[in-house]
């Protein structure tokens, strides 16, 4: 079907820039969290924000104002989690993962790069964008909370006070 009539057209028009323009609007207002990379929970309100956007725009059955209080209730639900996840631990581990060592001292852990499903090539890539050519001088790389990797030179991973609180840096 390429056109039905222009009342829908009209209606795309005008919703479309309003839409777009609450989204900004409430995005900015809930803070830079809510922006920030993504874990699994900012990754499920950002698809359930970009379906929330299209049915407003798209669909005659939900209004502006419909729409406009989904915006603010999914942006309202990530505020609250992330507030509740700074001051309840457990809730914490609950939301979002523990970073995670997968090299220590220039050795792969391969127990944690199975568990994390990571390859040795992920990590190596890692230490190459960081612009070092060999494992020997890597204290150790983590696999992050949001999936990136941190690189950490110099030293032994055993005296990197930047480890705490990382799964797998218990001494060998």
């Amino acid at each position: 079907m390429w056109f039905d009539n222009w009342s829908d057209l009209w209606r795309i028009l005008v919703i479309t820039p309003a839409t777009y323009a609450a989204l900004i609007l409430i995005l900015r207002s809930a803070g830079k969290r809510s922006l920030a990379k993504l874990n699994i929970f900012d990754l499920v309100v950002t698809v359930a924000l970009g379906s929330t956007l299209a049915t407003i725009m798209l669909s005659t059955d939900v209004s502006y104002a419909e729409g406009a209080l989904a915006f603010v209730v999914l942006c309202g639900l990530q505020w609250l989690v992330a507030w509740l996840s700074v001051r309840l631990g457990w809730f914490k581990q609950v939301i979002r993962s523990n970073p995670r060592l997968v090299l220590r001292d220039g050795d792969f852990l391969r127990d944690a790069m199975r568990d994390e499903r990571v390859t040795e090539g992920e990590v190596l890539a890692a230490v190459r964008k960081k612009g070092h050519g060999e494992l020997a001088g890597i204290a150790a790389v983590v696999l992050e909370t949001d999936g990136e990797f941190s690189v950490i030179t110099g030293g032994k991973a055993s005296e990197c006070s930047t480890l705490r609180g990382v799964e797998g840096t218990e001494p060998r």
